[in-house]
């Protein structure tokens, strides 16, 4: 399994626009072949800080995710609405059973 954590900082002035954008990217990307999580959500001490984490089931179902036009544009949305660049890390992970 491929794991994705990453966030964007609004600017004040776009807030609701990063918003709008980020729950339209988070649902569309769920309907992805290899999409087992997409969630959005905001710190709640950082309310300006949009926060990401997905779940894919493999690297090609990533790499198919990361092709898609629309994930581009979105991408390309956030870093001109944003402070600073979006921070996004990658992991590839396995499931631990306990007990």
């Amino acid at each position: 399994m491929i794991i994705i954590t990453g966030h964007v900082i609004a600017r004040p002035d776009t807030e609701a626009e990063v918003e709008r954008l980020a729950v339209e990217h988070v649902l569309r990307s769920r309907a992805e072949p290899g999409c087992v999580s997409h969630e959005v959500s905001r710190d709640v001490q950082q309310p300006r800080r949009f926060v990401f984490v997905e779940q894919w089931s493999d690297l090609a179902a990533l790499q198919a995710h990361f092709r898609v036009e629309a994930s581009r544009t979105f991408a390309q949305a956030m870093a001109e609405r944003c402070e600073g660049r979006p921070q996004i890390a990658i992991y590839q992970a396995e499931a631990i059973r306990m007990g």
